[in-house]
C-alpha cells in the first residue's frame, strides 16, 4: 500500500568538511594507485545561466538543464522559465537551445527515456515536464500533493519515470502511459530525498540529504522500501547528495558538507545497518574554502568520479576501493561545478560550472592501470602515490551570482555578505532579472565585496547599454571613491589606472573594441607590485594570456569590487563576480 502523507520540506544542513576529518568514525583503505593524465576545457552556456543537470541522447549530444537561478533550496518566484542546451561533441558547438513555455519553472535534472524523450523535474512548479526533440514539443503535468519538490529524476526499465520529492519525506513515479502518479512514503519523518538512480535489476537507489537522517534508501523491484545507514558516529554535515551505480552493481553517493564519497557493497549489505558500507575522504586542496561534494558518476574503467563546488575541483577514485584520489581544478576558477557530472559512452567526464556559466569536458589521455593493493589501515587518510593534485589556488575573498529577487539596492551577495561602496546606499543599483544593475546619471560609482587584501584576483562579466563616454571595470586594493587601482573597458581599449587622493594616473593601455549590449568578462588580477588585467567576450574562451601587465607600489592593500562611470541614460548589467587571492 502505497503512503501519500506531506511534511514541509527542510533546509539543507551548511557544514564545513572538517568536522569530519577530526573523527575516527569512517574507513579506508590506501594503497599506491597512478592514473594517466586529464586534460579539461570548457564552454560558455548559451543564453542561459546556473547551468545544472546533463543527460546524454541518443546521438551522444549533451543536454544540459538552464534553471537560470541557484535553488537555495528554492528559486525566486519572480525568476522565469528555465531553458535546455544541446552541445555536439563531435562539432564541439551548440546546436540547439529550447526556453521552457510560459508558465512553466525551472528545470534541474534530467533523464531520456528509451522514446528519446526528455524528462525533467520542476520543483518549483511542483511539476514533471517532457520535452520530445523529434516534435520539439513541451508538456507538463502537475503533481498531486502540493509542495513536495520533485528534484532529482531516474527511468526504469519498464518507462516508469522516478524522481525524489526533495521538500517532502517520499520519493515518486510517473506512469507516462496512464499519467498517474505513484508516491512511496520513507520511514523517517524528515529524509529529504535528492539524487536518485536505478539499478540493472530495477531496483531504485536515492539519499536521503537530510544530515540528521543521512541513511541510503533502496525501493527494491519486489516493492519494499528499505533504508541503510551510513555510519553508526555522528552524522553532522553529512548530507547525500547525488548517487550512482558502478560496472560491478556496487552503489556509490557523494556526502555533500563533509568532503567524501561512500560506498555500498550490495552483496555485503545489511538493512537498517552500515554493514557494507565505506566512506573514503580526500584532502581538500584549498584548507579555508571549504567543501561540498555534490556530482559523481563511475565510468567503465575502473573509476568513480566526483566534483567539490567549494573547491572547483573535480577528481576520481578506483572503484576497487585501493587507491588514492586524483584530484584536479577546473577549466575556470571558482566555477562551483556541482549536480550536473555525467560520463559519457566514451569514457568522457562532463560536468556543470554553475557560478561560470560554462560545461566543461575533462578527458583521460591514458586509460588508467589496475591498482595494486597494498592495503593498511588508515582512519585519517590523505592520498599517497603519484596520483594528480589539485595545486593550491586562491582563497575566496567574495562572490555574487546576483540570483535573488528584484529589489532596490545589491543587498547581500550569493555568499551572503553585503556589498560596500556605493552598491547600498545609492539609488542607481538595483537587482532585475538576476542580475545587478547600475542606471547611469553621469557619475562615476563603486561596489566592493569582501574583506581588504593584498594579492587578490577579480572576475566579473558584464554589459553595457552605451559606451559613449561610460566604462566598467574593476577594482583592486580599494579605499574610497578616490583611492583604487582599476581595469576597465571603454568600448575602445582595456585600461588599467590608478587614483591616489582623486587624481588619476593611467598605468597602461591596449586596444580592445567593444560592443554594446555584449557580456563581457574581465580579469585583474595583482601579485605584490605587479598588475595584469585581460578582457574577452563572454561567450568566448579566456586568453591564456595577459593583455595588460605593468608595476606600480603605491598601495599596498585594500577591497575589491567593482567601479563604473556611465552616463545619463546608460546601464550597466553584471552577471557574475568572483574575487580570490592572488
Amino acid at each position: 500500500m502505497l503512503h501519500r502523507r506531506v511534511i514541509q520540506g527542510g533546509v539543507l544542513v551548511l557544514l564545513f568538511a572538517s568536522i569530519l576529518l577530526a573523527l575516527d568514525i569512517f574507513n579506508h583503505e590506501q594503497t599506491t594507485y597512478a592514473t594517466g593524465s586529464v586534460s579539461a576545457t570548457d564552454t560558455y552556456t548559451p543564453g542561459g545561466a546556473d547551468p545544472w543537470g546533463t543527460a546524454f541522447d541518443s546521438k551522444g549530444q549533451v543536454w544540459v538543464a538552464m534553471p537560470g537561478c541557484d535553488p537555495s533550496p528554492q528559486c525566486s518566484t519572480s525568476s522565469g522559465p528555465g531553458k535546455l542546451a544541446v552541445f555536439d561533441p563531435s562539432s564541439q558547438g551548440w546546436v540547439g537551445t529550447y526556453s521552457l513555455p510560459s508558465g512553466y519553472a525551472q528545470p534541474l535534472f534530467l533523464a531520456f527515456n528509451k522514446q528519446g524523450q526528455l524528462w525533467f523535474p520542476m520543483p518549483m512548479a511542483n511539476a514533471l515536464g517532457m520535452f520530445d526533440p523529434s516534435s520539439q514539443s513541451f508538456q507538463e503535468w502537475t503533481l498531486p500533493n502540493s509542495g513536495v519538490g520533485p528534484w532529482d529524476v531516474a527511468i526504469d526499465s519498464k518507462g516508469l519515470i522516478w524522481f525524489t520529492e526533495h521538500y517532502s519525506n517520499k520519493i515518486g513515479y510517473f506512469d507516462s502511459s496512464s499519467h498517474n502518479f505513484y508516491e512511496i512514503a520513507t520511514p523517517s519523518s524528515a529524509s529529504q530525498p535528492y539524487g536518485i538512480t536505478i539499478d540493472s535489476s530495477n531496483n531504485v537507489w536515492f539519499t536521503e540529504n537530510n544530515s540528521s537522517v543521512a541513511l541510503i534508501g533502496e525501493y527494491t523491484a519486489q516493492g519494499n522500501l528499505v533504508e541503510y545507514k551510513i555510519r553508526n558516529g555522528s552524522t553532522s554535515g553529512l548530507t547525500p547528495h547525488l548517487i550512482t551505480v558502478d560496472g560491478n552493481g556496487n552503489i556509490w553517493w557523494s556526502e555533500g558538507w563533509v568532503g567524501m564519497i561512500g560506498e555500498l557493497n550490495v552483496s555485503a549489505a545489511v538493512a537498517g545497518t552500515n554493514t557494507g558500507v565505506t566512506e573514503y575522504a580526500y584532502k581538500p586542496p584549498c584548507s579555508t574554502c571549504g567543501s561540498h561534494t555534490s556530482g559523481i558518476s563511475a565510468d567503465g574503467s575502473g573509476q568513480v568520479w566526483f566534483d567539490d563546488s567549494l573547491q572547483s575541483a573535480y577528481g576520481s577514485f578506483p572503484i576497487s576501493g585501493n587507491g588514492s584520489f586524483s584530484l584536479y581544478n577546473t577549466p575556470t576558477q571558482n566555477s562551483h561545478p556541482h549536480d550536473g557530472l555525467n560520463i559519457d559512452a566514451q569514457h568522457r567526464i562532463w560536468f556543470d560550472e554553475e557560478f561560470a556559466n560554462k560545461l566543461a569536458l575533462a578527458i583521460q589521455s591514458t586509460s588508467s592501470p589496475s591498482p595494486t593493493p597494498t592495503a593498511t589501515s588508515a582512519p585519517s587518510p590523505t592520498p599517497t602515490g603519484t596520483a594528480t593534485t589539485v595545486p593550491s589556488s586562491g582563497s575566496a575573498l567574495a562572490q555574487d551570482t546576483f540570483a535573488r529577487p528584484n529589489q532596490s539596492l545589491w543587498g547581500k551577495a550569493s555568499n551572503g555578505t553585503s556589498w560596500g561602496g556605493d552598491a547600498n546606499t545609492a539609488k542607481v543599483f538595483s537587482i532585475s532579472s538576476s542580475a545587478g544593475q547600475v542606471s547611469g546619471n553621469g557619475n562615476n560609482y563603486s561596489a566592493v565585496l569582501g574583506p581588504s587584501t593584498s594579492n587578490a584576483d577579480v572576475l566579473f562579466s558584464a554589459s553595457t547599454s552605451k559606451f559613449q563616454n561610460s566604462n566598467i571595470g574593476s577594482v583592486l586594493r580599494w579605499t574610497d571613491g578616490n583611492n583604487w587601482y582599476k581595469a576597465y573597458i571603454d568600448g575602445t581599449n582595456l585600461v588599467v589606472q590608478k587614483k591616489v587622493k582623486g587624481t588619476g594616473t593611467i598605468l597602461a593601455t591596449t586596444p580592445f573594441a567593444a560592443k554594446a549590449g555584449t557580456s563581457y568578462s574581465l580579469r585583474f588580477h595583482i601579485v605584490g607590485s605587479t598588475l595584469s588585467a585581460k578582457v574577452w567576450r563572454s561567450s568566448s574562451t579566456e586568453p591564456t594570456s595577459w593583455m595588460i601587465t605593468t608595476t606600480d607600489s603605491t598601495w599596498q592593500s585594500g577591497y575589491c569590487g567593482l567601479r563604473m562611470l556611465l552616463q545619463s541614460g546608460t546601464t550597466a548589467t553584471f552577471t557574475s563576480f568572483v574575487a580570490t587571492t592572488a
